[in-house]
């Protein structure tokens, strides 16, 4: 049986409130777009500046701003396109790369100590179910969000 729309708000706002508590934490503690920045061009560099904004969804000037960061710290290296002379290529550095493990491997404790009194079994049918969600919202998700942006207004939370 599919679910309800009652079902579909529930976990809504579970999502919600998960997503809400999350960035509170993660922004007290770094800049979220500096480390998204930082790991998609450890994943994905060289890459250019607007495909790094494209893939973390902000504005080209702000991924400009925080890559300027990241090379002041000699987290990233910044060089020219050899296939178009007047664009960059952002990559990580070797302190980059290190910043970015290290990261993750702290990511990873502090999940591990929030589940730790779980059972296994709890975490891996949880991590199958969000990634389920995940595969879906990439599959309809930007489409859905389009067709009820066409369908409601909400003047006052445009920027």
């Amino acid at each position: 049986m599919p679910a309800s729309k009652d079902d579909a708000a529930a976990l809504s706002r579970t999502v919600t409130r998960m997503l809400d508590a999350t960035r509170r934490g993660q922004s007290r503690a770094y800049d979220p777009v500096r480390v998204g920045i930082l790991s998609v061009v450890v994943e994905q560099g060289p890459l250019r500046p607007g495909a790094i904004a494209e893939e973390l969804d902000v504005l080209p000037s702000s991924a400009t701003r925080h890559v300027q960061a990241l090379q002041d710290a000699g987290l990233v290296s910044i060089a020219v396109d050899p296939t178009d002379r007047r664009a960059s290529l952002i990559e990580a550095t070797d302190a980059g790369r290190e910043q970015a493990a290290q990261f993750g491997a702290t990511g990873t404790e502090v999940f591990h100590a929030v589940v730790a009194d779980w059972p296994a079994a709890d975490v891996v049918a949880l991590t199958a179910l969000l990634d389920r969600l995940i595969d879906a919202w990439a599959a309809r998700g930007a489409e859905q969000q389009r067709a009820a942006r066409t369908r409601r207004r909400f003047d006052w939370s445009e920027s």
